[in-house]
């Protein structure tokens, strides 16, 4: 039911992060994250749930293999994340051609706007460049939003994967590369669980440690924290059903 990607949402200040079967490795999904101010949220989801039941979403999903996922948004100027995740960019591309040539679609990003504060509608494409664990089964997200300085990531990454080695797991973690609407940030880290409790003491306890000052040593030349938020997954609409 949570076979969704994001996160999302993802910190990098974690503790309790790393076990024996949570090794770091390579992602392999792609990702649209659209941020919305919801002004009316059961109608926002009654209008995501309409169009999930349409002829347009079930061939957008058995051709494109997109999984979407709706996240209550807590830290910043959004209430509410549509998360859009395909296997790969020609997946992103396919999926993005049916869904833009749909009565249907059109519909409901109309009903999305009535719903919505739509000047604050934000989006981004982003690459999952890390992670570890599973994220579709975690519930709470904490997200990192970061801009890292340009032909420093190599650096930043390793720094970044250097410390979280370092810690022990509570849930999934991992970082995004954003390739398309990045004015603001070039990644987006994330942390998830399924308590809010241990989410928070996890980020307390890494505030505190040797390991994370070391960690800030390295990267406080070349990389800016923009903003942190929290992620509560709110309901999936999956491919596989």
């Amino acid at each position: 039911m949570r076979k969704i990607l994001f996160s999302f949402l993802f910190v990098f200040f974690t503790t309790n992060l790393i076990s024996d079967d949570h090794g770091i490795k390579p992602g392999s999904l792609v990702a649209e994250f659209h941020y919305f101010d919801v002004t009316d949220p059961i109608s926002f989801v009654g209008a995501v749930d309409k169009f999930d039941v349409s002829s347009c979403a079930d061939n957008w999903r058995e051709q494109s293999g997109v999984n979407v996922a709706l996240y209550a948004i807590g830290g910043g100027s959004h209430s509410h994340l549509i998360l859009v995740t395909y296997d790969d960019y020609d997946k992103m591309l396919l999926g993005r051609s049916i869904f833009g040539s749909c009565a249907d679609s059109a519909q409901m990003i109309d009903s999305l706007d009535g719903f919505s504060n739509s000047p604050k509608y934000y989006n981004y494409v982003s690459e999952l460049v890390l992670e570890s664990g599973d994220w579709t089964t975690d519930t709470v997200f904490a997200n990192v939003d970061i801009k890292v300085e340009s032909g420093e990531e190599a650096d930043y990454l390793n720094a970044w994967k250097t410390f979280m080695e370092s810690q022990e797991s509570v849930g999934s973690f991992g970082i995004n590369r954003i390739m398309f609407g990045n004015k603001y940030q070039t990644h987006m880290i994330f942390l998830g669980s399924t308590s809010m409790t241990e989410l928070t003491d996890s980020m307390k306890t890494a505030f505190s440690s040797r390991a994370y000052q070391t960690y800030l040593n390295k990267v406080e030349d070349i990389r800016t924290n923009v903003q942190t938020r929290m992620a509560q997954f709110v309901k999936a609409y999956p491919n596989e059903r």
